[in-house]
Protein backbone atom coordinates (compact mmCIF):
# COMPACT_ATOMS: atom_id res chain seq x y z
CA UNK A 1 0.00 0.00 0.00
CA UNK A 2 1.13 3.35 -1.29
CA UNK A 3 1.84 6.17 1.59
CA UNK A 4 -1.36 8.02 -0.33
CA UNK A 5 -3.35 5.16 -0.48
CA UNK A 6 -2.59 4.58 3.38
CA UNK A 7 -3.98 8.35 4.38
CA UNK A 8 -7.05 7.99 1.56
CA UNK A 9 -8.47 4.38 3.34
CA UNK A 10 -8.00 6.46 6.87
CA UNK A 11 -10.04 8.90 5.21
CA UNK A 12 -12.61 6.56 3.74
CA UNK A 13 -11.68 7.57 0.35
CA UNK A 14 -11.86 5.36 -2.41
CA UNK A 15 -9.30 6.55 -5.51
CA UNK A 16 -9.81 5.52 -9.18
CA UNK A 17 -6.45 7.14 -9.69
CA UNK A 18 -3.57 8.50 -7.61
CA UNK A 19 -0.95 10.54 -9.26
CA UNK A 20 1.72 11.85 -7.59
CA UNK A 21 3.35 15.67 -8.01
CA UNK A 22 7.17 15.89 -7.78
CA UNK A 23 8.66 17.44 -5.08
CA UNK A 24 11.51 20.04 -4.61
CA UNK A 25 11.73 19.72 -1.18
CA UNK A 26 13.05 16.86 0.04
CA UNK A 27 11.17 13.88 2.16
CA UNK A 28 11.06 16.54 5.08
CA UNK A 29 9.14 18.43 3.02
CA UNK A 30 5.71 19.31 1.51
CA UNK A 31 4.47 16.82 -0.98
CA UNK A 32 1.44 16.59 -2.86
CA UNK A 33 -1.07 13.63 -4.98
CA UNK A 34 -3.60 14.36 -7.18
CA UNK A 35 -6.36 11.70 -6.39
CA UNK A 36 -9.34 11.24 -8.69
CA UNK A 37 -11.97 9.81 -6.13
CA UNK A 38 -14.92 7.00 -7.26
CA UNK A 39 -17.35 9.41 -5.94
CA UNK A 40 -16.45 12.97 -6.64
CA UNK A 41 -14.75 15.96 -7.98
CA UNK A 42 -10.34 15.77 -8.60
CA UNK A 43 -8.97 16.80 -5.39
CA UNK A 44 -5.33 17.10 -3.56
CA UNK A 45 -4.20 15.27 -0.65
CA UNK A 46 -1.73 17.40 1.28
CA UNK A 47 1.27 16.04 3.30
CA UNK A 48 2.78 18.76 5.35
CA UNK A 49 6.30 19.21 5.66
CA UNK A 50 8.27 17.92 9.33
CA UNK A 51 7.39 20.12 12.13
CA UNK A 52 3.78 21.32 11.35
CA UNK A 53 1.83 22.04 14.28
CA UNK A 54 -1.59 21.51 14.88
CA UNK A 55 -1.41 25.52 15.08
CA UNK A 56 0.28 25.86 11.88
CA UNK A 57 -2.80 23.82 10.00
CA UNK A 58 -5.70 26.06 11.37
CA UNK A 59 -3.80 29.43 10.93
CA UNK A 60 -3.24 28.36 7.56
CA UNK A 61 -6.74 26.57 7.45
CA UNK A 62 -8.30 30.16 8.71
CA UNK A 63 -6.95 31.72 5.73
CA UNK A 64 -7.89 29.36 2.94
CA UNK A 65 -11.99 29.48 4.30
CA UNK A 66 -11.31 33.28 4.56
CA UNK A 67 -10.48 33.72 1.45
CA UNK A 68 -12.45 30.67 -0.30
CA UNK A 69 -15.15 32.99 0.99
CA UNK A 70 -14.39 36.11 -0.68
CA UNK A 71 -14.18 33.96 -3.88
CA UNK A 72 -10.50 33.04 -4.73
CA UNK A 73 -9.60 29.77 -6.09
CA UNK A 74 -7.65 28.36 -3.03
CA UNK A 75 -6.59 24.52 -1.88
CA UNK A 76 -8.88 25.04 0.82
CA UNK A 77 -9.26 21.44 3.33
CA UNK A 78 -12.02 19.21 1.89
CA UNK A 79 -12.23 17.33 5.66
CA UNK A 80 -10.09 17.34 8.83
CA UNK A 81 -6.31 16.75 8.76
CA UNK A 82 -5.37 13.49 9.21
CA UNK A 83 -1.82 12.92 11.70
CA UNK A 84 -0.35 9.37 10.59
CA UNK A 85 3.87 8.03 11.52
CA UNK A 86 4.51 11.52 12.50
CA UNK A 87 3.20 13.62 9.50
CA UNK A 88 -0.17 15.62 8.74
CA UNK A 89 -2.15 15.15 5.75
CA UNK A 90 -5.42 16.97 4.39
CA UNK A 91 -7.85 16.29 1.30
CA UNK A 92 -7.61 19.89 -0.41
CA UNK A 93 -9.29 21.54 -3.16
CA UNK A 94 -7.62 20.96 -6.68
CA UNK A 95 -6.60 24.37 -7.97
CA UNK A 96 -6.48 24.68 -11.54
CA UNK A 97 -4.18 26.28 -14.18
CA UNK A 98 -0.84 26.50 -14.34
CA UNK A 99 2.36 27.52 -13.23
CA UNK A 100 4.38 30.35 -15.18
CA UNK A 101 7.99 29.20 -15.80
CA UNK A 102 9.19 32.06 -17.66
CA UNK A 103 7.09 35.67 -17.54
CA UNK A 104 6.82 38.11 -19.98
CA UNK A 105 6.99 42.04 -18.89
CA UNK A 106 2.86 41.94 -18.97
CA UNK A 107 3.15 38.54 -16.97
CA UNK A 108 5.19 40.05 -14.34
CA UNK A 109 2.76 43.03 -14.20
CA UNK A 110 -0.17 40.92 -13.72
CA UNK A 111 1.00 39.04 -11.04
CA UNK A 112 1.88 42.31 -9.24
CA UNK A 113 -1.57 43.31 -9.38
CA UNK A 114 -2.38 40.11 -8.76
CA UNK A 115 -0.71 40.31 -5.33
CA UNK A 116 -2.10 43.33 -4.46
CA UNK A 117 -5.46 42.60 -4.94
CA UNK A 118 -5.00 39.30 -2.57
CA UNK A 119 -3.37 42.06 -0.07
CA UNK A 120 -6.73 43.52 -0.07
CA UNK A 121 -8.54 40.45 0.51
CA UNK A 122 -6.59 39.13 3.06
CA UNK A 123 -6.35 42.47 4.91
CA UNK A 124 -9.52 42.04 7.17
CA UNK A 125 -8.08 38.52 8.36
CA UNK A 126 -4.67 40.95 10.93
CA UNK A 127 -7.01 41.48 13.06
CA UNK A 128 -8.82 38.08 13.16
CA UNK A 129 -6.57 35.63 13.51
CA UNK A 130 -3.31 38.00 14.40
CA UNK A 131 0.57 36.31 14.09
CA UNK A 132 1.02 32.99 12.96
CA UNK A 133 2.09 30.81 16.35
CA UNK A 134 6.17 30.88 15.57
CA UNK A 135 6.62 33.94 13.64
CA UNK A 136 7.22 37.36 13.61
CA UNK A 137 6.90 40.35 11.63
CA UNK A 138 10.38 41.08 10.16
CA UNK A 139 10.51 44.83 11.10
CA UNK A 140 11.23 43.99 15.05
CA UNK A 141 14.74 43.16 13.30
CA UNK A 142 15.54 39.53 12.72
CA UNK A 143 14.74 36.49 10.69
CA UNK A 144 10.45 36.17 10.11
CA UNK A 145 10.60 32.80 11.51
CA UNK A 146 11.24 31.63 15.06
CA UNK A 147 11.11 27.58 14.12
CA UNK A 148 14.68 28.19 14.48
CA UNK A 149 16.18 30.07 17.42
CA UNK A 150 18.03 32.60 15.61
CA UNK A 151 20.58 33.42 18.54
CA UNK A 152 20.99 29.30 19.14
CA UNK A 153 21.60 28.97 15.47
CA UNK A 154 24.44 32.08 15.42
CA UNK A 155 25.89 30.37 18.52
CA UNK A 156 25.90 27.00 16.57
CA UNK A 157 27.43 28.59 13.55
CA UNK A 158 29.54 30.10 15.66
CA UNK A 159 31.34 26.83 17.22
CA UNK A 160 32.17 25.84 13.53
CA UNK A 161 32.57 29.18 11.34
CA UNK A 162 32.86 32.26 13.88
CA UNK A 163 33.70 34.68 11.12
CA UNK A 164 30.32 33.65 9.11
CA UNK A 165 27.99 33.65 12.15
CA UNK A 166 29.74 37.60 13.26
CA UNK A 167 28.80 38.57 10.01
CA UNK A 168 25.26 37.05 10.01
CA UNK A 169 25.06 39.00 13.64
CA UNK A 170 26.32 42.46 11.79
CA UNK A 171 23.61 41.94 8.79
CA UNK A 172 21.02 41.84 11.90
CA UNK A 173 22.30 44.68 13.85
CA UNK A 174 22.23 46.83 10.58
CA UNK A 175 19.08 46.16 9.96
CA UNK A 176 17.62 46.53 13.47
CA UNK A 177 19.38 50.25 13.26
CA UNK A 178 17.90 51.13 9.30
CA UNK A 179 14.29 49.79 10.83
CA UNK A 180 14.83 51.67 14.38
CA UNK A 181 15.14 55.37 12.31
CA UNK A 182 12.30 54.63 10.29
CA UNK A 183 9.35 57.52 10.74
CA UNK A 184 6.13 56.33 12.22
CA UNK A 185 4.71 52.55 12.01
CA UNK A 186 4.78 49.71 9.58
CA UNK A 187 1.47 48.44 8.17
CA UNK A 188 1.06 44.76 9.38
CA UNK A 189 -0.95 42.29 7.47
CA UNK A 190 -1.08 38.89 6.63
CA UNK A 191 0.75 37.97 3.72
CA UNK A 192 1.08 34.99 1.25
CA UNK A 193 4.75 34.71 1.71
CA UNK A 194 5.84 32.69 -1.30
CA UNK A 195 4.21 34.65 -4.02
CA UNK A 196 6.30 32.96 -6.88
CA UNK A 197 5.13 32.86 -10.98
CA UNK A 198 6.55 29.13 -11.35
CA UNK A 199 5.52 27.73 -8.05
CA UNK A 200 2.14 29.17 -6.62
CA UNK A 201 0.28 31.34 -8.57
CA UNK A 202 -2.16 29.62 -11.59
CA UNK A 203 -3.24 31.20 -14.16
CA UNK A 204 -5.35 29.48 -17.59
CA UNK A 205 -3.49 32.06 -20.17
CA UNK A 206 -3.81 35.46 -19.16
CA UNK A 207 -6.31 34.40 -16.36
CA UNK A 208 -5.74 33.78 -12.81
CA UNK A 209 -7.18 31.16 -11.69
CA UNK A 210 -5.99 30.46 -8.02
CA UNK A 211 -3.26 30.65 -5.58
CA UNK A 212 -1.42 27.79 -3.37
CA UNK A 213 0.97 26.94 -0.85
CA UNK A 214 0.10 29.46 2.26
CA UNK A 215 2.71 27.18 4.48
CA UNK A 216 4.76 30.52 4.86
CA UNK A 217 1.66 32.82 5.38
CA UNK A 218 2.26 35.08 8.66
CA UNK A 219 1.41 38.71 9.70
CA UNK A 220 3.89 40.90 8.24
CA UNK A 221 4.82 44.09 6.42
CA UNK A 222 3.76 44.23 2.41
CA UNK A 223 7.14 45.36 1.38
CA UNK A 224 8.11 41.78 2.67
CA UNK A 225 5.73 40.06 0.37
CA UNK A 226 6.71 41.63 -2.80
CA UNK A 227 10.21 40.76 -2.05
CA UNK A 228 9.36 37.25 -1.16
CA UNK A 229 7.51 37.48 -4.66
CA UNK A 230 11.46 38.55 -5.94
CA UNK A 231 10.25 42.16 -7.19
CA UNK A 232 14.68 42.89 -6.96
CA UNK A 233 14.47 41.09 -10.19
CA UNK A 234 10.78 41.64 -11.70
CA UNK A 235 10.53 45.27 -11.41
CA UNK A 236 6.91 45.15 -13.20
CA UNK A 237 5.44 43.46 -9.88
CA UNK A 238 6.88 46.26 -8.15
CA UNK A 239 5.76 49.17 -10.31
CA UNK A 240 2.09 47.73 -10.92
CA UNK A 241 1.09 46.29 -6.86
CA UNK A 242 1.91 50.47 -6.36
CA UNK A 243 -0.21 51.23 -9.27
CA UNK A 244 -2.88 48.86 -8.39
CA UNK A 245 -2.67 49.74 -4.47
CA UNK A 246 -3.82 53.27 -5.19
CA UNK A 247 -6.22 52.39 -7.41
CA UNK A 248 -7.76 50.08 -4.66
CA UNK A 249 -7.38 53.33 -2.19
CA UNK A 250 -4.84 51.46 0.11
CA UNK A 251 -1.44 52.93 -0.90
CA UNK A 252 2.06 51.98 0.37
CA UNK A 253 3.04 54.45 3.19
CA UNK A 254 6.39 56.42 3.36
CA UNK A 255 7.36 54.32 6.60
CA UNK A 256 6.56 51.39 3.93
CA UNK A 257 8.75 52.72 1.04
CA UNK A 258 11.56 53.71 3.24
CA UNK A 259 11.61 50.53 5.06
CA UNK A 260 12.26 48.16 1.61
CA UNK A 261 16.18 48.23 1.88
CA UNK A 262 16.40 46.91 5.49
CA UNK A 263 13.73 44.31 4.83
CA UNK A 264 15.58 43.11 1.72
CA UNK A 265 18.13 42.72 4.00
CA UNK A 266 15.82 40.86 6.43
CA UNK A 267 14.48 38.92 3.68
CA UNK A 268 18.25 37.42 2.87
CA UNK A 269 18.79 36.80 6.68
CA UNK A 270 15.69 34.40 6.47
CA UNK A 271 17.45 31.87 4.30
CA UNK A 272 20.01 32.28 6.32
CA UNK A 273 18.17 31.05 9.21
CA UNK A 274 16.57 28.29 7.17
CA UNK A 275 20.00 27.28 7.16
CA UNK A 276 20.71 27.60 10.05
CA UNK A 277 17.69 25.26 11.10
CA UNK A 278 18.98 23.07 8.70
CA UNK A 279 22.76 22.79 10.26
CA UNK A 280 21.41 23.00 13.86
CA UNK A 281 19.63 19.39 12.82
CA UNK A 282 22.14 17.74 10.54
CA UNK A 283 25.22 19.35 12.31
CA UNK A 284 27.15 20.69 9.07
CA UNK A 285 26.64 23.85 7.77
CA UNK A 286 25.98 24.96 4.08
CA UNK A 287 28.55 27.56 4.25
CA UNK A 288 28.57 28.75 0.46
CA UNK A 289 24.90 29.33 0.73
CA UNK A 290 25.25 31.15 4.00
CA UNK A 291 27.88 32.98 2.69
CA UNK A 292 25.80 33.95 -0.93
CA UNK A 293 22.40 35.18 1.04
CA UNK A 294 25.01 37.54 3.27
CA UNK A 295 26.78 39.07 0.43
CA UNK A 296 23.42 40.20 -0.91
CA UNK A 297 22.48 41.58 1.97
CA UNK A 298 24.76 44.45 0.78
CA UNK A 299 26.37 44.32 4.15
CA UNK A 300 30.17 43.33 4.93
CA UNK A 301 31.55 41.96 8.07
CA UNK A 302 32.84 45.08 9.31
CA UNK A 303 29.08 47.03 8.96
CA UNK A 304 29.62 48.63 5.64
CA UNK A 305 26.71 48.86 3.43
CA UNK A 306 27.67 48.42 0.10
CA UNK A 307 24.34 47.71 -2.20
CA UNK A 308 24.18 50.72 -4.28
CA UNK A 309 22.72 48.92 -7.63
CA UNK A 310 19.37 47.11 -6.21
CA UNK A 311 19.08 50.16 -3.72
CA UNK A 312 18.98 52.84 -6.46
CA UNK A 313 16.25 50.65 -8.34
CA UNK A 314 14.35 49.89 -5.53
CA UNK A 315 14.70 54.01 -4.35
CA UNK A 316 13.14 54.66 -7.61
CA UNK A 317 10.39 52.21 -7.65
CA UNK A 318 9.51 53.46 -4.08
Amino acid sequence: MTEAQRILDRLGIAAERIHAIPSNHGPEGNANWHVWPVKGERFVLRRYHVGTTPDDLQYEHAILAHLSSEGWCVPEPLAPAVHDRGRWYCPTRYVAGKTRSRETATQRRQRGADLARLHVALRPLAARIGQRVGWRPLDEGLPVMTPVDWLAGLDALEGAHPQLAEWAAVVADAMADELARLDGELPRTVLHGDFMAEQNVHYDGSRLVGVIDFGVAHLGTRPYDLLAARCCRAPEVWAAYVEEMRALGWPLSESEQAAVMPIYRGFRLGMVAWQLKAGMRTGRFDTQAIETQLAQTGVTPSGTIQLAGIEQWLRKEA
